[in-house]
């Protein structure tokens, strides 16, 4: 197994480039590199327009909900009731 294994204190450039160790900020640390046997989950992250491409149809049966009817079920929310 290949590993890289270095120290280094956890500085602006460094939490920059791996903001996981933000909450290090200022601390010495030693860093372990491993191969990753899986994929990276920003490999499978859609981008925008292809989410926009395969949401949801709302089905035909269902009205279209107005700006109207959201703010009175925002309403009815914070009432706890029928408006």
């Amino acid at each position: 197994m290949n590993a890289i294994k270095f120290e280094t204190t956890v500085d602006e450039t460094v939490a920059g480039a791996m903001p996981k160790l933000r909450p290090m900020l200022g601390q010495r640390v030693e860093v372990i590199a491993l191969k990753a046997t899986h994929p990276s989950t920003t490999q499978n992250r859609k981008t925008l327009d292809d989410f926009l491409a395969h949401r949801l149809k709302r089905p035909a049966e269902v009205e279209p909900i107005t700006l109207e009817d959201m703010e009175k079920a925002i309403v009815q929310g914070a009432l706890g009731g029928d408006v």
